[in-house]
């Protein structure tokens, strides 16, 4: 076999086992993905139940409230009945009438020490509050004579349906007033709430099975499958790890021999559970996670070829139209791009504009040589970009003379001035050739009335300024440059 196929085979190899590692690294975030999915529509679900919940106790809680409110009136109309014709408070058939013209079921008077004497019941006279767990619920009364009251729904006294009951002390304190109604809307309204009417009420979900269940016996009450309702929710395959009410708990468990992604929590008097058959979460995974695979490797393989070719090329022209060669600083061109930013005045508070020109370089070139020359230009660049790149840009806008935009406190300026000179001194003795720089500063904050090409020009004078003090101190006469 040549060496061409073998290389051939070898990168027809190489593609097959990154494809599938490619299509192995999707398939596994796919599937995290669909199974987070599904945890987080369970979730959604799970609020939805709450969220239903909560409304029918809300309207069970405002039902009752308005209940009470009614069944007290009736109890206070009857008293009022009696009060006016007092000679039939102990005749059934005359209390039977009065219970029908109020629309209650039942009436029971009491004495003021709470023993039934009469009323439409007579198999219940002489029970009393302290015997009778009904009556026990109005015991408050016999102390607190100004106090009316409607209990909760109950069994009526003699046990047999449910009622709900409402008392109240007669005008002259002299008997208490118990009235007895089979609330039908009540019932009606919690008949709608049995677990088991509102999970029907949901809307049916491919592979979705939800369950709400007792929080104490684990017995479900609701269920989307009705061959559920009745049995242990934790027989059934979810596990009991719901330690804290409002938190839902997600858990993968076999459901109806079906592997599950399930979610579940406590609420109130419930446990509300989601199983979702992972078969049906991660349905059509296949053929959309190989289409995407191929359409990624087409259009990776083409795009890095166009990027590459078109970043090569963009990167070497930017490169060459703003690089300065030699000391790879940014241009006179950059320089000027970038000056105009500043045209409206609006400069940043620490903005500092420093003016740079390199003392000698004539001499130099002279003396010794425009490699020479060249060796201090670069050798400048390079202190500079070591004292001010971290600070701004740096540019190089002449022969010797250099340009920086650096954003620095006073503080940090102080330090920055003071590294320079000993960059300079110390490239100066490592090198043999002096290395003096000439620097004038002007911080644009010191100067907001002034353009962006004032404050340079201000930088520049202060820069020339720097180097006749320069030439001074040497006793040097300065040449043209």
């Amino acid at each position: 076999m040549s060496l061409k196929k073998r290389n051939i085979i070898l990168l027809v190899i190489a593609a097959f086992l990154v494809i599938g590692i490619l299509i192995g690294i999707l398939y596994f975030i796919q599937v995290r993905t669909n199974k987070r999915n599904a945890f987080s529509s369970n979730t959604l679900l799970i609020n939805q139940i709450k969220s239903t919940i909560d409304n029918n106790d809300d309207r069970v809680r405002s039902l009752t409230a308005s209940l009470k409110e009614d069944y007290i009136t009736r109890a206070r109309a009857v008293s009022y009945i009696i009060d006016k014709n007092p000679t039939i408070e102990k005749q059934i058939t005359e209390l039977a009438w009065i219970a029908n013209l109020v629309s209650v079921d039942e009436i029971h008077l009491l004495d003021p020490q709470g023993e039934v004497y009469s009323g439409t019941k007579p198999a219940i006279y002489g029970h009393t509050m302290e015997d009778d767990p009904t009556l026990q619920q109005f015991q408050k009364m016999l102390t607190e004579k100004n106090f009316t009251m409607c209990i909760e729904l109950t069994t009526d006294v003699e046990n047999k349906k449910p009622m709900m009951y409402a008392m109240c002390w007669n005008d002259a304190k002299e008997r208490l007033v118990m009235v007895g109604i089979k609330p039908m809307r009540l019932l009606n309204e919690l008949s709608v709430n049995e677990m088991d009417a509102v999970i029907k009420e949901f809307p049916a979900y491919e592979g979705v099975e939800i369950f709400v269940a007792g929080d104490t016996d684990n017995k479900i009450d609701g269920a989307t499958n009705e061959r559920y309702i009745g049995k242990d929710l934790f027989e059934i395959g979810f596990e009991d790890n719901t330690d804290k009410l409002n938190v839902v708990v997600e858990q993968d468990a076999v459901i109806s021999n079906e592997d599950s992604y399930c979610s579940m929590t406590r609420y109130n008097n419930y446990k509300i559970a989601i199983a979702r058959y992972r078969r049906v979460a991660q349905a059509g995974i296949y053929i959309p996670l190989l289409l995407t695979t191929v359409y990624m490797i087409i259009a990776a393989v083409v795009l890095v070829l166009i990027v590459r070719r078109m970043t090569v090329r963009l990167i070497n022209e930017q490169k060459n139209a703003n690089s300065d060669s030699m000391t790879m600083l940014f241009n006179r061109r950059a320089y000027e791009t970038d000056i105009r930013r500043y045209d409206d005045k609006k400069y940043e508070d620490l903005l500092v504009y420093v003016s740079m020109d390199l003392n000698g370089l004539k001499t130099v070139n002279d003396n010794r040589g425009h490699e020479a020359g060249d060796e201090l230009i670069k050798g400048a660049a390079d202190c500079m970009r070591r004292c001010f790149g971290n600070y701004g840009e740096l540019y190089r806008i002449g022969g010797d003379e250099f340009a920086a935009l650096i954003f620095a406190d006073i503080d940090r300026l102080m330090m920055i001035k003071l590294d320079f000179s000993d960059m300079l001194e110390s490239w100066t003795l490592e090198h043999g050739m002096t290395l003096a720089v000439s620097c004038g500063y002007v911080r644009a904050s010191e100067y907001p009335e002034l353009t962006i090409q004032e404050i340079a020009a201000m930088a520049d004078d202060k820069m020339y300024e720097a180097k006749n003090e320069y030439y001074k101190n040497k006793k040097l006469a300065r040449r043209t440059e």
